[in-house]
């Protein structure tokens, strides 16, 4: 994969004078630099509702993508299969960020 053609959202953010500003709705489908791209995406700013296509998933890309995520504080709110493109093998989540303390007593407290 050839990724190095495309900006970071952090790159974009400097550029665009957003630095510092709440994001509520990132979607993301990059047919699959996804997966090399999640945590930079996550890192970069205050994203609230993150909307991505996964592509070519595979057990040793999703354990830690989902694992990163839910210690960041996301939780899927929706996903559903792809079945129009890409022979069925994407799927589209949808994550929504709760507030540190929906974790408190149940046992899951992300690490940060």
């Amino acid at each position: 994969n050839n990724y190095n053609n495309y900006k970071s959202l952090q790159q974009t953010m400097k550029e665009l004078g957003h630095q510092g500003r709440r994001i509520d709705v990132f979607k993301i489908d990059c047919e699959g630099c996804e997966w090399d791209a999640y945590t930079d995406f996550v890192n970069a700013a205050d994203l609230r509702q993150i909307l991505v296509e996964v592509h070519q998933f595979t057990h040793q890309k999703t354990q830690p993508f989902f694992r990163f995520l839910h210690q960041h504080g996301y939780v899927i709110f929706h996903k559903e299969p792809n079945i129009m493109w890409a022979s069925g093998n994407c799927v589209e989540f949808s994550f929504l960020k709760m507030n540190a303390t929906f974790f408190n007593g149940n046992g899951v407290i992300p690490d940060r």
